[in-house]
């Protein structure tokens, strides 16, 4: 399905991606690194309802969250550690 935007629907597009850029890494305490909010923060809120508004998904960038920044360990093997069997 394609949605037409008008110019002034897709410059407030633009301009909510641009919020969701910046507030997008939540620091280790839940809060905003940007604007110190608890997350979701109000500039998020906001440019997810333009979002929704226009019924089109955010564009997403891979790594953009840094979960590093947040503290998840960098050893965690996922589901494709060693599988002991049951006795």
């Amino acid at each position: 399905m394609t949605v037409f935007l008008t110019a002034a629907a897709r410059e407030q597009v633009e301009y909510a991606q641009s919020q969701l850029d910046r507030h997008i890494a939540p620091s280790a305490d839940g809060r905003c690194s940007v604007c110190g909010e608890e997350d979701p923060c109000s500039p998020r809120r906001v440019a997810l309802r333009v979002f929704g508004r226009y019924g089109i998904l955010p564009r997403r960038w891979p790594g953009a969250s840094r979960p590093e920044q947040v503290g998840v360990p960098k050893t965690w093997s996922g589901w494709l550690g060693d599988v002991t069997p049951r006795d």
